[in-house]
């Protein structure tokens, strides 16, 4: 059997980085495992704000995958790579043409479509501050009419049409360096909402025209496609985490502000008494979603494509009673709603993908090709051989024999052997640094496993004891009434 190809793939989010690792079986991709760690503030709208917390969660990612990770022979596997997917609020598109010309009826050569593309390459004009991750040739316009392949057709003149994919330099900058920090090499990147589509949309509905719309934590991602092509991509920097900062200007944690959202909704239901009631809810998620859906309207229609059908996904779609904000806002519009993915992919038993697993980590684990791990070899002190055990010099004790040998030593082998000892003693110590970071990791898993357990306990102990609190109350006033009753 060949040498097992490791897929790693890690997203950063503004509410969480995430990360997988898949192997390529004979039966397609087989999750191993999964690791997720909250964010707090240090990714915000999808951009990098601090490297230093950035670098820490994707080590606490790469520790929590690695344990899970062992080789036929039992050895140690280390994740090297990743696959990364890019999003945020510094992520765009612009639209370019170029056109080109014949004195008379010439034959569309792919020489000719080359040279267009690489004119656009050179031509269009990137944003200062900004670089350039992905053209996408939308189509071809011969004698003004829309032809998607059109080598071979004869033509006065064609006209090409691309979409470039731009994202903030510095955006790049800090991602590479927080991965740089935790020595892991970014195989390759790919555009997270391009995945989503993808993934969650049907070639019929790319085709007849749609918009993808991804509410997430701090963004919103608009995605508009128009004859299997996309047209547009635009970040917005609203998601739900606005409701929830709202919700806590009533006087509540954000713990208890999530789950009023997540659980009440719009037209919330729920206890009245705690903690707010439901019609401030209600208007707080009302008028927040309510702008969300405002800008993916206003977006919809400067972009020009006749487009009456809008997918919306992310957690921010996922709001109680969402559909009512939709028919509201959006009441010209085919709305609904897709859920992640059911993970096709095979699950090593005990890995959990429940919260973790996200259309992103998907797409990247489909479009990993490369293996981003490596077997931790030990290497060894060199021993003599049988035969070298007692030599001449060793026998006879010959120092001058010693003197001449130390004597004609080169130098520069001398500096590789201490490079190379340095260099595995540098190994060795990373490997022993990972094992204690993985034990530390493992325990403080325990422990909050043991907490929670103690919690819950607690939790059961305080409810019976309020259950019991209340039959004593209501025995007492039925007792009370019923001496009252007597002395009547």
């Amino acid at each position: 059997m060949g040498q097992t190809n490791y897929i790693v793939a890690i997203e950063l989010s503004s509410s969480k980085v995430t990360g997988a690792v898949g192997i390529e079986t004979y039966n397609g991709m087989k999750i191993i495992a999964t690791a997720s760690t909250r964010v707090d503030g240090y990714i915000s709208k999808g951009v990098v704000r601090n490297v230093d917390k950035t670098s820490e969660a994707i080590t606490y990612i790469i520790n929590s995958l690695e344990p899970n990770l062992i080789g036929e022979n039992g050895e140690e596997i280390m994740i090297k790579k990743a696959y990364v997917s890019l999003a945020g609020l510094t992520i765009h598109s612009i639209q370019s043409k170029i056109a080109r010309g014949f004195d008379t009826y010439t034959k569309i050569t792919s020489d000719i479509i080359n040279e267009m593309e690489l004119e656009n390459d050179y031509r269009f004009q990137v944003p200062e501050g900004y670089s350039k991750v992905q053209v996408i040739t939308q189509e071809y316009k011969v004698d003004g009419k829309t032809d998607h392949n059109p080598v071979g057709a004869p033509a006065m003149t064609i006209e090409g049409c691309y979409l470039n994919i731009v994202i903030k330099k510095q955006f790049l900058e800090q991602l590479k360096e927080s991965f740089r920090q935790a020595n892991v090499e970014i195989e390759d990147s790919f555009i997270a909402a391009r995945m989503d589509a993808d993934i969650l949309l049907t070639k019929d509905a790319r085709r007849n025209g749609c918009a993808l719309v991804n509410i997430g934590a701090e963004t919103t991602t608009i995605s508009i496609y128009n004859n299997d092509n996309l047209r547009m991509l635009k970040v917005l920097p609203l998601g739900s985490n606005n409701i929830t900062k709202d919700l806590c200007t009533e006087q509540i944690s954000y713990d208890e502000a999530e789950v009023i959202k997540i659980t009440r909704g719009y037209k919330a239901s729920g206890n009245e008494k705690e903690p707010i009631d439901n019609e401030t809810a209600s208007n707080i998620i009302n008028a927040r979603m309510g702008e969300i859906l405002q800008n993916v309207k206003y977006q919809i229609e400067e972009s020009g494509e006749m487009i009456h059908n809008i997918i919306f996904t992310g957690g921010g779609s996922r709001l109680k009673n969402i559909s009512l904000l939709f028919e509201e806002y959006l009441p010209n519009f085919k709305t609904s709603i897709v859920a992640d993915p059911q993970l096709a992919f095979e699950c090593k038993p005990g890995v959990n993908t429940f919260g973790i697993f996200t259309t992103a980590l998907y797409g990247l684990l489909n479009q990993g090709k490369v293996n981003c791990c490596e077997e931790v070899k030990y290497t060894q002190e060199p021993q003599a051989a049988a035969g070298e055990l007692f030599s001449a010099d060793a026998m006879i004790g010959n120092d001058t024999a010693h003197e001449e040998e130390n004597a004609v030593v080169n130098p520069e082998e001398e500096e590789r052997k201490r490079r190379e000892e340095q260099e595995r003693k540098r190994k060795e110590e990373e490997v022993e640094r990972k094992k204690k970071e993985k034990e530390r990791i493992k325990k403080e898993k325990e422990e909050k496993i043991k907490i929670q357990k103690e919690k819950t306990k607690k939790g059961m102990r305080d409810l019976f004891d309020s259950f019991k609190t209340f039959f004593q109350d209501a025995t007492s006033e039925d007792e009370n009434d019923e001496i009252n009753r007597d002395e009547e």
